[in-house]
């Protein structure tokens, strides 16, 4: 089994809306509250035009720690076989249900609110799935106090690494990134976000820099924005003049766990979960 690790960004809705899910006393979910709520339950969300499941797991079934989300996304899929021979070897369709495993560290600190995501070929790549995951409505009605933007932890230093081979002939660099609320680093980029996001509402920012030369890529700025994206934060490309091309998500952070001939769901094989989890969260 291969996890891939996602950082979530919360920002906090600063429309109020009547109909928003609040808590019983009527106050407003914080980040943790609003995961653990939307996570409590049963709800099907839309993916590339198919119908898709999140269904949580009951804590008292694994040996995960309460305090982690536990769940499974699954998805239908039709298989068309035929019938035994003596019944003639017809074609016939039957239902057939995949799922991958989810955990949510929805805890705030600093390096919290972190996704561990299964990857499964049946389901789809995992971060087109996580995007439409957390995009969803979640099977409210209305809309709640946060977006989400969820974004792939990156391998540390892959972008300098690209930068520092090829150095002097990168042209282009794009990068899309989310307003911070976890990291408290003490970096200007970070700090100019935190700004756009408390005064001018904003949640993501996308920049394409050009040169009619070379960037300069030895400057502290690229390397806050490479930073920023590799705790999650967002993703970067970049091209060289000679058609070379760096690409974040190419180098996202993966977990692998050893459950082969495992019974899922086994006590072994929650065990074996459970290891990788204490290396993740």
């Amino acid at each position: 089994m291969k996890l891939y690790l996602y950082r979530l960004s919360l920002k906090t809705s600063q429309q109020l809306n009547v109909f928003e899910p609040r808590k019983l006393n009527g106050e407003r979910y914080n980040r943790e509250e609003w995961l653990r709520f939307i996570f409590s339950k049963t709800f099907t969300f839309q993916h590339q035009g198919n119908s898709f499941f999140f269904v949580p797991e009951l804590p008292v079934a694994t040996s995960i720690d309460e305090d982690v989300i536990v769940g499974w996304v699954a998805r239908d899929r039709s298989i068309v076989e035929r019938t035994a021979p003596w019944d003639g070897l017809a074609l016939t369709e039957r239902q057939s249900w995949q799922a991958s495993l989810l955990m949510i560290d929805p805890r705030h600190h600093l390096d919290g609110q972190k996704v561990a995501f299964e990857a499964n070929n049946y389901i789809g790549k995992p971060d087109s799935v996580i995007a439409s995951l957390f995009k969803s409505d979640w099977g409210l009605e209305a809309d709640g106090p946060f977006s989400i933007n969820a974004y792939p932890i990156i391998q540390e230093r892959s972008f300098s690494v690209f930068a520092e081979t090829h150095h002097g002939k990168i042209n282009q660099i794009t990068y899309d990134v989310a307003v911070p609320n976890m990291f408290g680093s003490p970096d200007d980029f970070s700090k100019e976000l935190g700004v756009l996001r408390d005064e001018a509402n904003v949640s993501r920012v996308t920049t394409r820099l050009h040169s009619d030369g070379v960037i300069n890529t030895d400057t502290s700025q690229l390397d806050e924005i490479a930073s920023h994206v590799e705790r999650g934060g967002g993703k970067i490309t970049a091209r060289t003049r000679d058609g070379q091309k760096y690409n974040s998500a190419q180098n996202a952070v993966s977990e692998d766990v050893d459950v082969d001939g495992v019974e899922p769901k086994s006590k072994t094989y929650w065990e074996r979960i459970k290891g990788a989890l204490d290396r993740i969260f």
